[in-house]
């Protein structure tokens, strides 16, 4: 504790004991944390019974809503725009967002072959959702 200021103290009234209600790190002038000091000691909270409880019931949940999904695929009454949401949902949390940003090189051959990608890829995803004509 010797790296932590007392910002208020409380006297209990029955001990007569000085309590500190709240403490905070020391920092460095710059707003820094000292080195080898975290400023966080005590960790992340842990989870309550009730939060527990609750995740796990979505847990269970979770096949249930993955076969749903897979029957709005396979459905001709749902949209398209639908279908490419839930197929874009499946594929984050399968593999991870893919990356928003484009590094190029040779900007003119870059941007060129990234557009033929995306069209390639949009022509792919209607072809799949039924959206082309013939």
């Amino acid at each position: 504790m010797k790296n932590r200021q007392i910002v208020q103290e409380f006297t209990d009234p029955v001990t007569g004991e000085i309590i500190p209600v709240q403490e905070k790190p020391v920092r460095q002038n710059k707003g820094q944390f000292q080195k080898g000091k975290s400023g966080n000691p005590k960790g992340r909270p842990k989870r309550t019974e009730e939060e527990k409880n609750g995740l796990e019931e979505l847990r269970q949940l979770a096949p249930g809503i993955a076969g749903r999904m897979k029957d709005m695929l396979n459905s001709s009454k749902v949209s398209a725009l639908t279908k490419v949401k839930i197929m874009e949902i499946i594929l984050q949390y399968t593999y991870g967002k893919p990356e928003t940003s484009l590094k190029l090189t040779n900007a003119q051959q870059s941007v060129e072959a990234a557009e033929t990608r995306i069209a390639a890829f949009v022509e792919t995803v209607r072809r799949e959702c039924g959206m082309l004509d013939g």
